[in-house]
């Protein structure tokens, strides 16, 4: 009897320490993943920051350029030829600011046909209404915006501003700007940011090369990297997410355009 009393005794402690060793270890599971879901909405938090930056920094520079005199007599006038030396010197005035690392200026017609792309001055007069809805608001609104949209020249961060002849709206000018510098500061981190764009949008950025490597299954990797991405094509896209994989997360989160339609996502790679 006194020997049933001992197993019995035996088994409820080892039963409790076993029952007490599994709750310690959710509760540290529970504790660990909470203090990575806390990172995880810092670092989301911080793109968010980053973008939102990026797209008051160049809806400014649209608003600079559009009150230059000479840009409204290029527009005013239909001539081109003196765009660039114009264009030039207040590109060289912005980035002797410091604040940007990379600047594009894209000037339009009041019919929103592009007038002057300042990096590939072939003067161009391809229509931009089908695709470039921004600029339709811009012209209806008579307003500035800044958006991420799908260009010719791919999905890129964009600030527009009317052009102005006193009342009169005879275009608009875009400054615009990649995401090189958010992808930098991540970096720096040792974190990965990764630019999707999803791949329905090839026909429109037409005047883009992608490389095999950069096609995925149903997005386009825009970031040009000598890196293993395999664990970018299995990756499951819906809305924002995380997912664990090894020793790292890989964190997605959708990127909106005009319209509030998602054109890509951004992923970060973070290890914790």
């Amino acid at each position: 009897m006194k020997n049933k009393n001992i197993i019995s005794i035996v088994i409820i402690v080892l039963f409790s320490t076993i029952s007490l060793v599994w709750v310690f270890n959710n509760y540290l599971t529970s504790q660990k993943k909470q203090k990575d879901e806390k990172i995880i909405d810092l670092y989301l938090d911080e793109l968010t920051g980053l973008i939102t930056k990026n797209k008051n920094l160049v809806l400014t520079a649209s608003v600079l350029l559009a009150k230059d005199e000479s840009i409204k007599k290029c527009l005013r006038t239909n001539n081109q030829n003196n765009c660039f030396k114009y264009l030039i010197k207040s590109k060289e005035g912005l980035l002797n600011t410091q604040i940007f690392d990379d600047l594009r200026i894209h000037v339009h017609d009041k019919d929103l046909k592009s007038f002057f792309r300042l990096w590939d001055p072939k003067k161009e007069r391809d229509s931009l209404k089908s695709f470039r809805y921004s600029l339709s608001m811009v012209k209806e609104e008579k307003r500035s915006l800044s958006c991420i949209e799908v260009g010719r020249y791919s999905m890129l961060i964009r600030g527009i501003t009317p052009v102005f002849d006193e009342d009169k709206y005879i275009g608009s000018i875009e400054a615009i700007t990649n995401f090189d510098s958010i992808i930098k500061h991540f970096r720096q981190q040792n974190i990965s940011l990764y630019i999707l764009m999803k791949n329905k949008y090839i026909s429109t950025a037409s005047k883009v090369d992608f490389t095999d490597e950069q096609k995925l299954k149903n997005y386009l990797l825009l970031n040009q990297t000598n890196e293993n991405i395999s664990f970018l094509y299995d990756l499951k896209l819906d809305g924002t997410n995380y997912e664990k994989k090894n020793s790292y997360y890989l964190v997605s989160t959708p990127i909106y355009d005009i319209r509030k339609s998602i054109i890509g996502y951004y992923v970060l790679k973070i290890y914790l």
